[in-house]
């Protein structure tokens, strides 16, 4: 049965504040939904599970835990605190990963037994992912066919038979796989190895026979792994300027250990690549920091030109600094983005409108701005056109739509049409007409739709205002 609250409450409580990055009204989301778990599990008599997401990269925690009052648990011990390891659980992976949920997927447990998991995400007000409900069953009871049901509860002795008749021969498909596998008795004798446990034992010791020889003589840095009862353990190491990535499997039979099993995998190279990623991420962020304050340096010389100039020069260096003022807001977006090269539009739309109501030489109207959209993300590129674009219909509606107005609405709506988005302009001022003397502004935003974006632009009146739209097709990789 799951610990009553009063005592699950501290538990859930210390663990995330040591293991993982939630916030105080997270750990409050989560703590309000494990309060459901014990009757969840009564009701659909399975083992029921609350996972979050470890800081620092490691694997996702059990931080709650609820058995079904009548029926026979999964587990023989708690796992509360214990870590649930992406390549054993998929699901949870995919879930905090992702924030969609998972059904009937395989996973392996902590007592490596062999389940479905049915995973949902358990997201805060913000829509961010925090957590994980899990509903485990017992694989066997999953299966419609007598024979698939005996191939899937294989138990671990089986296994352990199979791994020790590799060392009777010469097994083409376990020297095939590219991590090091060695199987070692109770004891910590090696009694088999494949090719590339061979290699790397060789590298790392200098010994090429060492069937019989306790392997953490010649690898010490597995002494530590070794030393943990868990039935299996995930670790990353690093020894010597290598990295590995170490599994240890113990293989039972009953309760007895019979055997170890140990996969090695070298994350050198892979830790090298992501570390030159992340010099050539911090260079880009430098480069998007310089121009951005380039960009800044450039607008505060058009201030100090527009002390200078007359009223009818300062309109026309204003809407010059907005224009810089736009496309240095996309930079600002990527400098604040943990994407390299993809900006978030909304975010970014809301940024230019704000600058511009602060921007206006007039503050005497009462001019009030509205957004409406989902979260969308696009290449800086394209970001650089659309925010060109919406800064210049935007400019518009504040300098044309609201005369003899005291006051006046402007809506931003984004239009996520799968493959193109639409963005509308709308005002409720005095409403467009088409005899207008065409103005630089709209020729601006014709020459980025059709030339830059491949996209179409209209404006009309709509009876209580004007509505401008522009429509251009997705890139791949947008969104």
């Amino acid at each position: 049965m799951m610990q009553d609250e009063t005592a699950m409450i501290p538990t859930i409580k210390g663990l995330c504040l040591e293991h993982t990055d939630l916030k105080e009204s997270d750990i409050n989301t989560i703590i309000e939904t494990s309060k459901s778990l014990q009757i969840t599990a009564d009701i659909t008599q399975a083992n029921m599970f609350i996972d979050c997401p470890a800081k620092g990269g490691k694997p996702a925690i059990v931080i709650a835990e609820a058995i079904p009052a009548n029926a026979p648990s999964l587990y023989t011990t708690s796992v509360v605190g214990k870590f649930a390891y992406s390549s054993f659980e998929p699901a949870v992976a995919y879930v905090h990963r992702t924030g969609k949920p998972m059904t009937r997927k395989w996973a392996i447990t902590q007592e490596a037994k062999y389940v479905k998991q049915s995973v949902t995400p358990i997201k805060n007000p913000n829509g961010e992912t925090i957590g994980s409900l899990i509903m485990e069953e017992d694989i066997s009871e999953q299966v419609d066919h007598e024979n698939k049901m005996k191939a899937l509860s294989k138990t671990t002795e089986q296994l352990s038979q199979t791994l020790i008749g590799l060392t009777e021969k010469d097994s083409i498909i376990s020297n095939m796989i590219q991590e090091s596998l060695l199987l070692l008795d109770p004891k910590g004798m090696i009694v088999y190895h494949n090719s590339c446990a061979g290699y790397l034992v060789e590298e790392m010791s200098g010994v090429r026979e060492f069937i019989g020889t306790p392997v953490n003589v010649l690898l010490p840095f597995l002494k530590t792994i070794l030393s943990k009862t868990d039935d299996i353990v995930q670790e990353e190491v690093s020894v010597e300027n290598k990295v590995f990535e170490v599994k240890q499997i113990r293989l039972m039979n009953e309760r007895n250990v019979t055997g170890i099993l140990l996969v090695i995998r070298d994350l050198t190279e892979l830790r090298q690549k992501e570390r030159e990623l992340m010099v050539k991420s911090a260079v880009i962020q430098e480069i998007h920091h310089r121009v951005k304050n380039n960009l800044q340096t450039v607008s505060s010389l058009l201030r100090l030109q527009m002390k200078r100039g007359g009223q009818e020069a300062k309109v026309h260096l204003q809407e010059s600094l907005n224009r810089i003022s736009s496309i240095a807001a996309v930079h600002q977006e990527l400098l604040e983005s943990s994407n390299i090269d993809k900006v978030e539009i909304k975010q970014l739309i809301e940024r230019i409108g704000e600058m511009l109501l602060r921007n206006r030489l007039s503050t005497e109207k009462d001019i009030s701005l509205q957004f409406q959209g989902n979260e969308l993300y696009m290449k800086s590129d394209t970001a650089v056109s659309l925010a060109l674009t919406l800064n210049e219909l935007i400019q518009n509606c504040l300098k044309h739509a609201f005369h003899e107005m005291g006051n006046g609405i402007i809506k931003v709506l984004l239009k996520d049409l799968k493959t193109h988005l639409e963005v509308e302009v709308e005002d409720n001022g005095i409403g467009y007409s088409p005899s207008s003397q065409p103005s630089l502004g709209l020729d601006i935003v014709n020459t980025i739709v059709n030339h830059d974006l491949a996209g179409t632009f209209s404006i009309k009146p709509t009876g209580k205002g004007t509505k401008a739209t522009v429509t251009f097709p997705l890139k791949k990789g947008d969104k």
